[in-house]
């Protein structure tokens, strides 16, 4: 009779495989790449579930499972910061109790040796969440120093964009908030992995700012929708409330982008029918990265979005659809502009691609860009080289 072999006397080899097996078929939603769907669609609470519940059943099987399970589990990380003020709750200057969700998922990674290891790490505040005044230098200050200790390759933020002005040191103009109504957006900041694990810096060691905090590669700012705006009245002069609005100067904190992301080489800008004048904000701030090469821009509904806004009579109220789509493709125009001019400033660009799928955005851009750039496959566009150039004179 052959012996019997327990589970927990399998080699660690064989147990890893198995929970990888198990995580193979569900999604990772916000923290896989920028172009998964999760990231293009509306920023909504429901984009975080992500559904983990077979490598959790099988943590449930024994001590050594969960140890299995939890080097998966703590690679992805997902934590919610509720900062809703409540009497009481915080004394004055003292961030701890906002912050026990954090600090608590940094120890568990320390005890299971995983520094350094964690591939995303997603923090999500909730709507009416705001950093109080009283203690927000406390809160930045902690929060910034153990997400630099978890070091993790992706760093998604998802919360209102007062409070990610907050958190990366921007003042985001609110005036005109109660056009666009309550909602979320998301920065995604991702960094090199061989750099993240090898190069050393006294500024990542100890960061002051988000922006500092590691040498970030690739930036993605999802804004969310802009529709309520349109059944206003002017709503041509309206300040979007973001995030990127603050980048080209105005509302910056004494710094300069080139100066907090010198290493950005890819740059990813979401929107839901963006205003015209929005767009050139962040297009500007854009062109002053000295060593961006690829560009993705979407500013239309995500065809992967479960839910169509534009079949909603309550998102789309007064809204005139002529209004929204003459604003997408005179931002195109300006986009394809601007990248054309700025071919002729040195810049680095050398790929623009929009998943945008309606009839005029190809046309739009074919028609300025030229002949200095190619399209390779639909909504995908290249700049040739010199040597492309010749070869066809």
């Amino acid at each position: 009779m052959a012996p019997t072999v327990s589970f927990n006397d399998l080699p660690a080899e064989v147990g890893q495989k198995i929970v990888s097996f198990l995580a193979e078929e569900e999604p990772v939603a916000l923290d896989g790449p920028p172009t998964e769907p999760g990231l293009t669609e509306e920023p909504s609470a429901r984009l975080l579930n992500r559904e983990t519940k077979n490598v959790k059943n099988f943590s449930l099987v024994s001590h050594y499972a969960r140890a299995l399970a939890l080097q998966i589990l703590l690679i992805y990380l997902q934590i919610e910061l509720d900062l809703t003020p409540v009497k009481g709750r915080v004394t004055k200057g003292n961030a701890d109790p906002y912050l026990r969700g954090l600090k608590g998922v940094l120890t568990l990674v320390q005890q299971h040796n995983l520094i350094g290891k964690i591939h995303a790490l997603t923090l999500y505040f909730p709507l009416g969440s705001r950093l109080d005044q009283h203690y927000l230098t406390d809160f930045k200050f902690k929060a910034i120093k153990m997400i630099a200790q978890l070091n993790p390759l992706a760093l998604t933020i998802m919360g209102p964009p007062s409070l990610l002005g907050n958190l990366l040191d921007l003042n985001v103009e609110t005036k005109d908030e109660w056009a666009f109504g309550p909602r979320l957006q998301v920065v995604r900041l991702k960094q090199d992995y061989h750099r993240s694990r090898t190069e050393k810096s006294a500024i990542w060691e100890r960061p002051t700012s988000l922006w500092y905090s590691r040498p970030w590669i690739e930036a993605s700012f999802n804004e969310g929708s802009s529709l309520s705006a349109y059944s206003t009245y002017g709503y041509h002069s309206m300040t979007t409330p973001s995030v990127l609005h603050c980048l080209h100067g105005r509302q910056w904190y004494g710094f300069d982008m080139p100066a907090v992301l010198p290493f950005l080489r890819h740059f990813e800008f979401v929107a839901i029918f963006p205003l015209w004048d929005h767009v050139v904000e962040v297009m500007n701030a854009i062109r002053s990265l000295p060593h961006l090469v690829s560009l993705t821009t979407q500013i239309t509904p995500s065809t992967t979005a479960k839910d169509n806004i534009l079949e909603d009579p309550e998102r789309v109220g007064k809204a005139e659809l002529s209004d929204l789509w003459a604003e997408t493709d005179a931002s195109y125009r300006y986009m394809a502009q601007w990248i054309w001019e700025a071919y002729y400033d040195e810049w680095s660009l050398r790929r623009w691609t929009s998943p945008d799928k309606t009839a005029n955005v190809d046309g739009i851009r074919g028609s300025i860009l030229g002949g200095d750039w190619e399209l390779i496959e639909p909504g995908v566009w290249e700049r040739r080289t010199t040597n492309d150039s010749d070869a066809e004179q």
